[in-house]
């Protein structure tokens, strides 16, 4: 049962693919209609192509026939009002008569299917040239100059007052002062006075000493604080 339903696809696919095959055919088939009137083909050439049918179709109230010299085709005979038919496979020009009446004759003519030259592909439309782009000059960056990070300045350490030196209670010797020698001729010679007694001198000078010492341990500290 597989086997006989595999078989009628395959004919049928068969039927189906010949038939396509045979379309072009038939659908680019002409026929070319000649009548026979009168004793005489008409027209008496016809001119065909490859493929193309010829029918001659008998107008006359007698018979006829459409018979090729060479013995390419014959109709038979065509009687009156009946139709004959030949379809022509090559090219060529090809004479025939009527072999009733044998001074009837006519001629068909054959010409080659041209094969369709190639459509050339269309040609593509001229490109334009690419537009330049413009590029904008480099920007010239400006860079600010390092930051100089302001330093502090050092702090100067303080200064401590030397405490000053203090008087010997004893009295230096008189020294005795002598006078550069002038313009004049005469020389003058000092003599300091003779000291008596020490006296409050001494005791002035160590309280002064005392109140600088203090004074300056007084803004020492006053720094430091600040």
């Amino acid at each position: 049962m597989a086997v006989r339903r595999v078989a009628v696809t395959w004919a049928a696919t068969l039927i189906v693919a010949c038939g396509l095959l045979a379309l072009p055919l038939v659908a680019f088939a002409a026929t070319s209609a000649v009548n026979i009137q009168n004793s005489a083909f008409a027209p008496t050439t016809t001119t065909i192509k490859v493929g193309d049918r010829v029918t001659w179709t008998n107008r006359d109230a007698f018979s006829h026939t459409s018979t090729s010299d060479t013995g390419a085709w014959d109709t038979g005979v065509v009687t009156a009002g009946a139709s004959g038919s030949f379809t022509f496979t090559s090219a060529g020009t090809f004479a025939y008569h009527c072999s009733i009446h044998s001074f009837m004759k006519g001629t068909v003519i054959v010409q080659a299917v041209n094969t369709p030259q190639p459509t050339p592909p269309p040609t593509p439309p001229p490109t334009a040239p690419p537009t330049p782009v413009r590029t904008a000059p480099p920007t010239t960056v400006v860079t600010a100059p390092p930051t100089v990070a302001a330093t502090d300045a050092p702090t100067a350490a303080p200064t401590t007052a030397a405490p000053s030196a203090t008087a010997s209670p004893t009295v230096a010797a008189a020294e005795t002062a002598t006078a550069s020698p002038s313009s004049s001729a005469v020389a003058v010679q000092l003599t300091p006075a003779p000291v008596t007694g020490a006296g409050p001198g001494p005791i002035l000078f160590a309280a002064a000493a005392l109140a600088v010492v203090a004074l300056g341990a007084i803004a020492f500290y006053l720094a430091r604080r600040s």
